[in-house]
């Protein structure tokens, strides 16, 4: 068990560097002010005060009555032009950092008298692609459709008197309700694709964001001790082989653990400064302690068929150079099926393309991210089971190689045939 230890202890000090915790304290410091920043941006944006001018070329008193119901909008700063060509008063509402320049042509109130229904001119004034910008001009067009609602209701006040007018304009209000895998939930389709973006696309980002970074440390730990020439002395010591690859393993596992863990928070930081108003309660899709266990115990095997995989390419790396490349097929693997959950749910994929899915070890913790949540606990036991039979094969077959002359020989080259 001393030996174990050592190794453990001599793999966790190579693998946290300087470099690496600087690296990760950094990535903390990049969500945290990220989030703070993006979210006080949002926030500022839906509290800022809108400038808008307003140019009445018909001056009737339907007219009036539009500038009364703009001026009477919380949040609406109106100023009213007093010039009658469009381009100067363009030019003014520039100058008065407004967002929009609405323009009430001739014939407005007319028109709204004989139920005609009438333009009223909109120039959006875009001074950047920020989202303080985007946001503004998107206001002025909120405040225009309230504005049209005011009015189509009190035409409806004018044609039945002591009606509600939401009962005219509106006659039919749906009450939305969900059906998803025999489970009935008020509300809307809007509100699955909340909560599944709040709860399940998280852990396909922290588990590759873990397994590419750990399978990383793994291959290119094989390769420094390759071209340090380290590895034929630690293969002479007294220490059987499988307690070498524990010790190369455990120390890669201690190491992104702890690296999973700091990204979940930053991550985790970020999403919320983000959306903060984004989560959703529905007590029928919720996971419990013991979903939690399951999902956390599905992690651990995917980050240790990972590192058993990068083990196992890392023989065939010569150097730290070759290592940067052998993590490619990890990576891979890990894409496939991120890409997949995120277009569409497991359940309703063709039959190949869900074999597929299956058979790669790492989607199984993004699958049990959302099995978990409807109870689905068939699903996510047997890819607890299948992850731990891969990872025990791909423990003997890493054995083998051990043991055999290959460790050192093994290679792969890509020569230019003559």
């Amino acid at each position: 068990m001393s030996h174990l230890t050592n190794l453990l202890r001599k793999e966790v000090k190579e693998l946290m560097t300087g470099q690496m915790i600087a690296s990760m304290l950094l990535m903390i410091f990049m969500f945290a002010i990220l989030g703070n920043v993006i979210g006080n941006v949002q926030s500022e944006a839906m509290k800022q005060e809108v400038r808008i001018s307003l140019l009445d070329l018909d001056m009737s008193a339907e007219s009036k009555k539009l500038t009364e119901l703009l001026n009477s909008q919380q949040n609406v700063a109106l100023t009213t032009l007093g010039t009658e060509s469009t381009e100067d008063a363009l030019k003014i509402a520039d100058n008065h950092s407004s967002s929009a320049l609405l323009v009430i042509p001739s014939g407005f109130g007319e028109k709204i008298d004989n139920k005609e229904g009438a333009d009223v001119d909109v120039y959006g004034i875009v001074r950047g692609l920020g989202i303080m910008d985007t946001t503004n001009s998107a206001k002025t067009q909120v405040a225009v459709s309230v504005i049209n609602e005011l009015i189509a209701q009190e035409y409806v006040r004018e044609a039945y008197p002591g009606t509600e007018p939401s009962n005219i304009l509106n006659p039919v209000r749906p009450k939305s309700f969900i059906v998803l895998r025999g489970v009935v939930s008020e509300g809307s389709p809007e509100m699955i694709t909340s909560l599944l973006m709040g709860q399940s696309v998280l852990v396909p980002v922290i588990l590759m964001i873990a397994i590419m970074f750990a399978g990383q440390m793994v291959i290119t730990s094989m390769g420094m001790e390759k071209e340090n020439k380290t590895l034929e002395t630690l293969l002479t010591l007294p220490v059987s082989r499988s307690t070498i690859i524990l010790g190369k393993i455990g120390g890669a596992t201690i190491v992104a653990f702890i690296m999973s863990i700091i990204y979940l928070l930053g991550f985790g930081y970020y999403m919320r400064s983000i959306t903060p108003n984004s989560s959703i309660s529905m007590p029928s899709l919720s996971m419990g302690v013991l979903g939690y266990a399951l999902l956390g115990v599905s992690l651990f095997l995917a980050i240790l068929v990972a590192l058993s995989l990068s083990m196992l390419l890392g023989v065939y790396s010569q150097d730290t150079k070759s290592a940067q490349t052998m993590i490619m097929p990890v990576t891979l693997l890990v894409m496939i099926p991120f890409f997949l959950l995120m277009f569409s749910d497991y359940t309703t994929m063709p039959t190949a393309l869900r074999a597929l899915l299956f058979a790669i070890p790492f989607s199984h913790p993004m699958i049990a991210s959302r099995a978990l949540l409807f109870g689905d606990y068939a699903v996510v036991i047997a890819g607890i089971v299948y992850m731990a039979l891969f990872a025990v094969i791909l423990w003997l077959i890493t054995i083998r190689v051990f043991r055999s002359d290959r460790i050192i020989t093994a290679k792969i080259t890509f020569r230019r045939k003559r």
